[in-house]
């Protein structure tokens, strides 16, 4: 009898324990039963990057959660940046060939990638949506040779100003910081430099 009550007591916090996890969102965290992180190599530069979060995990949380890993993944294979392919979010031009020459980049792989995928999980009556993000990443350095122009991240810029955010679950207010545009030939420019913020002058006028 009481070896029955040890195991009931058991559940029950088992099941407490586990009430308590799915009611936060994912922490940064390797995968898990409430989401996380994983990836994978696909050659010496490219990597496939992967984060889902559970039903608490807002869309933006997941997103620089997403791109936290991904720089974190680059600085620990010994590269300073990392662009995402192909890379639709930073508004640069869509790949049609090889962006940064190295061997063994496999081309075919540029299509294999998703942003904010929503999944419907379940529960009860209706359903949880899961938002979950996921690309391939190629990481570079200073002397890489472009064949196009495409934009990409600082990965010590992206883990600095996203520490705080991640190591304190997403409590820390903290923006994106601002993407770097490559082209070949010229110096990296931030991407917002090249936006038509501002009228152009009027040479004849003198304006």
């Amino acid at each position: 009898m009481k070896l029955n009550i040890k195991k009931a007591v058991f559940a029950i916090a088992a099941l407490a324990a586990t009430a308590a996890l799915t009611g936060c969102a994912t922490p940064y965290q390797s995968e898990g039963l409430t989401g996380g992180y994983k990836d994978r190599q696909i050659d010496g530069q490219t990597l496939h990057v992967q984060f889902w979060g559970n039903g608490y995990s807002t869309q933006q949380l997941v997103h620089k959660y997403f791109l936290y890993r991904c720089a974190e993944l680059t600085q620990q294979h010994g590269f300073k940046y990392f662009m995402v392919v192909p890379p639709a979010m930073t508004g640069a031009l869509a790949p049609t060939g090889s962006l940064v020459r190295s061997s063994g980049f496999d081309h075919s792989m540029m299509q294999k990638t998703a942003y904010y995928v929503p999944i419907i999980i379940p529960s009860g009556g209706g359903g949880v949506t899961r938002h979950e993000e996921s690309a391939d990443i190629r990481m570079f350095n200073d002397d890489a040779v472009f064949s196009m122009k495409v934009a990409g991240w600082d990965a010590a810029e992206m883990l600095e100003q996203l520490g705080p955010f991640v190591h304190s679950n997403g409590q820390t207010a903290r923006d994106i910081p601002q993407s770097w545009v490559f082209e070949p030939g010229k110096p990296k420019v931030r991407a917002q430099d090249l936006l038509p913020t501002a009228p152009k002058k009027d040479v004849a006028a003198g304006t």
